[in-house]
């Protein structure tokens, strides 16, 4: 009898201590998503850090496309908060402070040139010089097969990392940063 007791204390320590590991996994996980600027990305990124935790708990998996999300350890997403921009010395107002202008940086520009990398992602340089990259948290992917002059472009933001909006496709926001 005291045997079994032995035993099943044990079993109760490693479980806890199992636990405790996957939920340290889980929060590393989850602190390597927080970089990420765009909310649902995040979201998804942070839903794919409990993979190991529903693992344990015999739930089931996480969609691959959150899981693929996961930043391997030692890797992260740039933190945007350590690229804030300067405070401007003049209030634009409540409602702009706190979530930033809509007007455009740049309105119906045509591009000048695009590319696509091995990874699908784009660089566009518009007419006015200006060059954007795609980022790579962007889970859009843009399928652009006309002369680059026939894509006037509008780039909305108040950060580092922009809203680029194709005029031919209504709804459709990329996530760019200028280079």
């Amino acid at each position: 009898m005291r045997g079994k007791l032995v035993l099943f204390g044990l079993v109760l320590l490693s479980s806890s201590a199992m636990a405790d590991t996957t939920r340290d996994e889980v929060m590393s996980g989850a602190a390597r998503c927080a970089g990420l600027a765009d909310n649902r990305t995040w979201l998804d990124c942070f839903y794919g850090s409990a993979q190991p935790m529903r693992e344990l708990l015999g739930l089931p998996p996480a969609p691959p496309m959150q899981v693929k999300l996961v930043p391997p350890a030692g890797a992260a997403y740039l933190n945007p908060a350590a690229h804030t921009p300067a405070p401007s010395e003049k209030s634009h107002g409540f409602v702009a402070d706190i979530l930033g202008t809509s007007k455009p940086i740049v309105s119906s520009v045509p591009m000048e040139s695009y590319r696509f990398g091995r990874d699908g992602k784009f660089t566009v340089v518009l007419k006015n010089g200006q060059t954007y990259r795609q980022e790579e948290s962007d889970l859009i992917t843009a399928k652009w097969n006309r002369a680059p002059t026939t894509y006037l472009v509008t780039i909305v933001g108040a950060s580092d990392i922009f809203i680029l909006k194709v005029k031919d496709e209504p709804g459709i926001n990329f996530h760019v940063r200028r280079m």
